[in-house]
């Protein structure tokens, strides 16, 4: 149906805005606060970092499934042997990167505080409504009768790496 399609493009085009903006104060900014500086470099090299990562984590994953060898398995290697979820720890990270890098720019704490929502809100929702929450049912739909399956969960933290055991979940 027409009008689903667009209110799906609407909803989508708003989310856009949203995360990025922080960045659009910059744009706007007559001066910034000098001795918040450092921050907005921390911001830089916290979003280069969660690029890389997403990016090297989205790399590691299309190799592994290009071998014919990986047909029906899940990846258990490279950074998806720290993290079950790897390009989404990524991508929260290089959002708050992004923000934290607008703060010197931003006219006012009540602003900083306001738009930390933009990266806050993008966590929440790959954590809780869409990424994880889908790719984990799917995985414990598919392998969750497989022994090195359940131990990659209990052992493999879900999001950020090296914190947190994983949950031990069967297949029903």
């Amino acid at each position: 149906e027409l009008s689903s399609g667009i209110n799906a493009e609407y909803g989508q085009g708003v989310w856009v805005y949203l995360n990025i903006l922080p960045s659009l104060f910059v744009f706007e900014a007559d001066d910034m606060n000098h001795d918040l500086v450092i921050v907005s470099h921390a911001g830089w090299l916290l979003f280069m970092f969660g690029l890389v990562f997403e990016t090297v984590a989205d790399y590691q994953k299309t190799v592994f499934r290009s071998n014919a060898d990986n047909k029906g398995r899940f990846i258990t290697t490279g950074l998806w042997s720290i993290s079950r979820h790897p390009n989404y720890f990524g991508e929260i990270v290089l959002w708050f990167g992004l923000w934290l890098a607008t703060i010197p720019f931003l006219p006012s704490p009540f602003i900083a505080l306001l738009t930390v929502a933009c990266p806050t809100l993008t966590a929440l929702q790959i954590t809780y409504l869409s990424g994880v929450p889908l790719l984990e049912r799917a995985a414990i739909a598919r392998w969750g009768g497989e022994e090195a399956f359940v131990e990659y969960m209990a052992n493999t933290p879900c999001l950020v790496p090296f914190i947190g055991a994983g949950k031990v979940i069967r297949k029903a």
